[in-house]
């Protein structure tokens, strides 16, 4: 464990009950001191980093470190991770895993995973994975942001890690251009679908 790692882990078990007891706390500001201070310590190990904190009331609490899906911070966070103490109230976890709930908003952009359907494009030049993405009434002229919300609903269909490293090219279109929906793969089988490659 390098002096950082140790540096962050002390700072934590020394402060683990006020975090265990965040989403308790009523007072706004409050909330976002602890939560600064916890940002806070966590970049002075790596300023690429991040975190949720989240959970069940009265159930241990979860401790999400993320590198915001940038590939090239992944080992810190698995280096942070693996460094972790045994804490008995704390679920120390590596990366945003994927999500149940995973309906997205982004600047007036609603997204449902379950309302959207992909095509896989292939390329010789990279194992990663290309996808169309049809999405209903789509807006080319807004698609920066629909390609922003896209890869938001990725992150929480497929989780940060696989979303970075498996999927390397997204486009998007209208759903409203297919007259056979059938033709389509729904894009909550898009993590069935990596696995299945990756089996090949």
């Amino acid at each position: 464990m390098t002096n950082n790692e140790k540096q962050f882990w002390d700072w934590f078990k020394a402060n683990e009950a006020k975090y265990f007891f965040l989403n308790q706390i009523d007072d706004e500001n409050e909330r976002e001191r602890l939560l600064d201070e916890l940002l806070f310590h966590l970049q002075e190990y790596c300023d690429q980093l991040f975190f949720e904190v989240g959970g069940v009331p009265d159930e241990k609490q979860d401790l999400i470190l993320s590198a915001g899906g940038n590939t090239d911070f992944f080992n810190k966070v698995d280096d942070l991770v693996s460094q972790a103490p045994s804490l008995e109230y704390w679920n120390i976890i590596a990366f945003k895993p994927a999500r149940e709930d995973y309906k997205i908003e982004y600047n007036g952009i609603k997204l449902n995973p379950d309302e959207m359907y992909f095509i896989p494009l292939s390329s010789k030049a990279s194992q990663q994975i290309g996808l169309r993405v049809y999405i209903e009434d789509y807006n080319s002229i807004n698609q920066a942001d629909f390609l922003v919300a896209t890869y938001l609903v990725l992150d929480n269909v497929l989780g940060e890690k696989s979303s970075a490293l498996d999927i390397g090219y997204v486009e998007i279109e209208d759903l409203s251009v297919i007259s056979e929906i059938a033709e389509l793969i729904e894009l909550v089988k898009l993590p069935r679908y990596i696995k299945w490659k990756k089996s090949k």
